[in-house]
């Protein structure tokens, strides 16, 4: 008797687990683009907000099919409805045109196999309260170029079949249990080469009055329209790295520059810039900091990920760096000159804006040009310094001019100048007057001023709040004999008589920017601003304001001077 017992035990034991090895899956869902988690739960038929709803991979591309850039991680999530359990789910994929194809985890010809984790489970009312589990996975980043197929299989490791899945809507579900037959839906998409990102470095310096670690660098957005940061690497940003390989600070996902506009990256050990100034009530603080120095004469490069290993050309957005600098990753074409010794003082090397936009020929040498409040003789270049050959490189007296995101942006084509007496010529009063009265308190008018008047009218169709004046082309310190050497300078409003309406108008004064000091006067990207345009009163649509430029005279000669205009809505 005692041993029929046990044979009946044994046997209900092994039915029992025969019977729960067999039932697996009902079905498997998926869909690639409009794919979303039903979460009813019973018996109440409330939410699971737990596991919620979701969409995979953003389609990259208006084509035809599913697109995404490389070098992206697909990720995809399907549901399992069951009875009782599975608890192994894979990712079939193939890169070479043909269908996937596996069993239990084992690929056939050509494919390749994934494993997918289970991230959520609940219970579905609409499908007979049967449990149902929410499986995540992802087929590793692909070369632009490539097409990729699959298809998604689970099952339990106990015994009973692969279920493969299907799309459509779950009425339409069905259990595919053998990935040859074609009954499994096979799903596609293809990796694209991503759109190239005009972001550039624009301005940066690797030391200050503060010493090594007085740094920023300067990204400009050199396109018209607005970028949001997105590293298509799944990592965590845009990365600005020095050449020993290290990120100083990253641009996060999700972080949008303005067409035309900045981000800015600071040392905060040391960065002395902080209260130039930016938008209304705002001034040049970091977007981004960082505390490692930079080393003098090091290049800097952008990158389009925050991930060290993907610090590649391929992933290389911009570079910036000197002659002395080993790594070509870290500047373009030969590199800009050198600094000769470690000289404290308020310099900074920022592209040519001569044409009014920022100089990007791919040659750091070229492109950039180096500015400093005294116009010292800081650079390793031929001829002392100073380029007596009509060329610009060389030094430069001017001024660092770090811009923010909060800072205004070159809007010139929108709110461009005119004259403010257009009946006569520009170099005739009250367009242009010369002063040559020596003003003893000014200690940068040795022989007068020139005073260059002009109307600037706002065609952005919304209200300007903030109007300012870079400089980006000057004949100043130092210059050869023949050329005159300008400085600009703040000045007070005048009321000047227009001979075109024989009324008086007054002209409104501009205020040179600081920080930092210029007590030598402004020159290469130098800043005025126009302080009457304020939040309080702005620059109405269709409406101008006639400003002045004063420029303290120190050699007498033939002259450039331009400007560009910053305005904030």
């Amino acid at each position: 008797m005692r041993k029929l017992w046990l044979a009946f035990a044994a046997c209900c034991l092994v039915g029992l687990f025969a019977s729960r090895a067999e039932a697996t899956a009902n079905f498997v869902y998926h869909e690639q683009t409009a794919n979303f988690v039903a979460t009813p739960t019973c018996p109440s038929g409330g939410t699971d907000t737990s596991c919620g709803r979701y969409v995979e991979n953003t389609d990259r591309s208006g084509a035809a099919g599913f697109q995404i850039f490389a070098p992206e991680t697909y990720t995809l999530r399907s549901k399992i409805e069951f009875q009782f359990f599975t608890n192994r789910v894979r990712v079939y994929y193939t890169t070479d045109g043909s269908n996937p194809s596996g069993s239990f985890g084992t690929p056939f010809g050509t494919t390749q196999v994934a494993v997918a984790g289970y991230t959520c489970t609940y219970s579905d009312q609409t499908q007979g309260c049967q449990i149902v589990d929410v499986v995540t996975g992802a087929i590793p980043p692909q070369p632009a170029g490539t097409t990729v197929k699959y298809i998604v299989g689970a099952w339990h490791s106990g015994g009973g079949p692969e279920v493969f899945a299907n799309s459509g809507t779950c009425s339409g579900c069905f259990s595919c249990t053998d990935s040859t037959t074609g009954c499994a839906t096979v799903f596609q998409y293809n990796t694209l080469a991503p759109p190239p990102t005009p972001l550039i470095i624009s301005e940066l310096r690797l030391r200050g009055p503060a010493g090594a670690l007085d740094e920023f660098v300067e990204i400009y957005n050199n396109s018209n329209s607005d970028i949001t940061v997105n590293a298509f690497d799944g990592s965590a940003g845009f990365s600005l790295a020095a050449s020993d390989g290290a990120a100083r600070f990253t641009i996060p996902n999700g972080t949008v520059i303005p067409a035309r506009g900045h981000y800015l990256g600071v040392n905060s050990a040391g960065y002395s810039l902080a209260s130039y100034p930016a938008g209304n009530g705002t001034t040049a603080t970091g977007d981004a900091t960082f505390t490692t120095d930079i080393p003098d004469n090091a290049g800097v490069a952008l990158f389009s990920t925050s991930n060290s290993a993907n610090f590649t050309p391929a992933n290389r957005l911009d570079a910036a760096g000197s002659s002395s600098e080993a790594n070509a990753l870290y500047r373009e074409g030969t590199g800009y000159p050198p600094l000769l010794t470690t000289f404290n003082t308020n310099y900074s090397f920022y592209r040519d804006m001569a044409s009014g936009s920022p100089l990007d020929t791919g040659d750091n040498d070229n492109d950039f040009l180096f500015v400093d409040t005294n116009g010292v003789c800081a650079l390793s270049v031929p001829g002392g310094c100073i380029s007596l050959d009509g060329t610009r490189r060389g030094r430069h007296l001017g001024a660092p001019g770090p811009e923010n995101v909060s800072s205004p942006i070159v809007r010139t084509a929108l709110v461009p100048p005119t004259l403010i007496a257009p009946c006569v010529a520009a170099g005739s009063s009250p367009n242009r007057v010369r002063d040559l009265t020596n003003d003893p308190s000014e200690p940068n008018d040795e022989f007068g001023t020139l005073d260059i008047r002009r109307k600037f009218t706002n065609h952005t169709g919304a209200n300007v709040t903030r109007l300012r004046f870079r400089i980006v082309d000057i004949t100043t310190f130092p210059v050869p004999a023949g050329t005159a050497d300008l400085r600009a300078l703040s000045s007070a409003d005048v009321v000047v008589s227009n001979p075109c309406t024989g009324s008086a108008q007054t002209v409104r004064g501009t205020t040179l920017e600081e920080p930092p000091g210029q007590g030598n006067g402004g020159g290469y990207n130098s800043t005025l601003s126009a302080g009457v345009i304020t939040l309080a009163t702005p620059l109405a649509p269709g409406a101008g304001v006639d400003v002045r430029f004063r420029l303290g005279v120190q050699q007498t000669g033939n002259f450039r001077f331009f400007i560009v205009v910053e305005v904030l809505p």
